[in-house]
């Protein structure tokens, strides 16, 4: 049946499907971050690591590292909520402490805003790209250093659950993807609230945050680059968003080798296609990208006085997790040591823990299975029946950033599931999309449901630490 001209109820290729269904979803789930990310009250407060609003506060003040008056007025404050907390759980109603137990309980507090940055010379440097604070400069010149990071991660992740849709409309009018509306509307769905994007979104937190951020701007990478076969700037506006993401997050980089086989793919679609048109494609997209790496440099030169100095070396041994320095020491961020390990929480792990208080089941903190995390995942693995540029560039991006990642020293603690497969997670979803075979029936659906409903749960356990 065709509906101006859409057909309902089979999957199809190269027709245009409309956008209100992805507009409806993210609508919908728009709605759920905002509840989530507010407790409820639609009110929302700050996460316990807001240290872009910090960054971005220190660039309306002239200087890149965070103001100590900015820190001091957070660490006032969270040491007033823990006096409030503590007198509120005294054993005599309506007492207060005294001067004595105040001070005792300070000595003991270690307030989260303190906690993993860059400290040179008594400084507070963050170690991450300057995207994340750009976005909220607007945010933070209007409502000071108290802005919300969850309400900006909330806004920004609704936007990428819509760019979603509309990636796999692209790859579908292009002939590339079969597919339906509802099915798109369902990968959507899927991508906001049955992958680790959901809990991500609606936490704020620093590193949270960066990759909400960098998912936004490589989902938007990869719908403009598709939209290229028209006008030669739609690649420029992808090379400009995949630079963006590379500066919120440095991992995007390995994700990126999808980029060349979508424009090569692009050129050659055009009537008029030669070297010459995929020259100018290849020069749109790289000339934005490789500005984005010199502005990373000079941040860099401009932070630490050593352009290839992020900070992360610093952040190890001075602000960050005591539980990683050893292994960082002995074998550097990246190494082979790390695959066997790593591969076990990506791929195979399903053991839950208890929780030491209530004892109730909970995640294991260091990563599950993204199978069991986000079973329709398994779709992934059949899309090898389509083949065309753009499910071998999917592959070869997605493949190098999680060989990177099985490299990498850490996993994401405190994660629920595989938080760094959010770097990857947009492509993936066009591989679930093929490997569906474009069609919304009762096993993929039910897939779709269970992992809404794992995340879910996974969501509101993290909410509990």
């Amino acid at each position: 049946m065709n509906v101006r001209g859409y057909r309902i109820g089979a999957a199809v290729c190269g027709e245009t499907i409309p956008v209100w269904p992805g507009v409806a979803v993210a609508s919908l789930v728009g709605l759920v971050y905002l509840a989530v990310a507010s407790d409820g009250s639609f009110r929302f407060r700050q996460s316990m690591f807001p240290h872009h609003v910090l960054i971005a506060d220190a660039w309306l003040h002239g200087q890149l590292h965070a103001r100590q008056a900015a820190i001091d007025q957070l660490v006032t404050a969270y040491c007033a909520t823990q006096r409030t907390r503590s007198e509120a759980g005294h054993p005599q109603p309506g007492a207060r402490l005294t001067d004595d137990e105040w001070r005792r309980l300070c000595a003991t507090l270690k307030p989260p805003v303190l906690h993993d940055w860059s400290i040179v010379d008594g400084r507070y440097y963050g170690y991450w790209g300057p995207a994340p604070a750009a976005l909220l400069l607007p945010y933070v010149a209007a409502a000071g250093v108290e802005a919300s990071d969850r309400l900006a991660s909330a806004v920004i992740g609704t936007l990428t659950v819509l760019l979603t849709y509309l990636m796999v409309r692209e790859a579908s009018r292009l002939g590339l993807l079969s597919t339906t509306a509802a099915a798109a509307a369902a990968i959507a769905l899927l991508f906001g609230l049955g992958t680790v994007h959901f809990y991500l979104a609606v936490s704020g937190q620093v590193w949270f945050f960066s990759q909400v951020v960098a998912a936004f701007f490589l989902t938007l990478a990869i719908w403009a680059v598709l939209r290229s076969d028209g006008a030669w700037w739609w690649a420029a506006v992808g090379g400009v968003a995949f630079g963006a993401s590379f500066l919120a997050r440095n991992s995007e980089l390995f994700v990126g080798l999808f980029f060349p086989f979508a424009i090569v793919g692009m050129a050659r679609r055009s009537a008029a296609a030669s070297w010459a048109r995929i020259v100018r494609l290849g020069v749109a997209f790289g000339a934005p990208v490789l500005a984005a790496a010199l502005l990373m440099l000079a941040f860099d030169y401009a932070r630490f006085g050593n352009a290839f100095e992020t900070g992360f070396r610093s952040a190890v041994e001075t602000g960050g997790n005591a539980r990683f320095k050893t292994d960082f020491r002995e074998h550097g961020a990246f190494s082979l040591h790390y695959v066997a390990r790593n591969a076990y929480y990506y791929f195979a792990n399903a053991s839950l823990d208890r929780d030491s208080q209530s004892g109730a089941w909970t995640f294991d903190k260091d990563g599950n299975s993204m199978f069991l995390v986000t079973p329709a995942l398994l779709y992934a693995l059949r899309s090898y029946r389509r083949r065309n540029w753009l499910i071998v560039g999917v592959w070869v991006g997605g493949g190098v950033c999680i060989a990177t990642l099985l490299c990498y020293f850490a996993t994401g603690w405190v994660t629920f599931g595989n938080r760094y497969l959010l770097d990857l997670l947009p492509l993936a979803m066009l591989l679930v999309v093929a490997g569906m075979n474009g069609r919304l029936t009762l096993l993929s659906g039910t897939l779709i449901l269970f992992s809404v409903a794992a995340n879910a749960w996974g969501t509101y356990q993290f909410s509990l630490l």
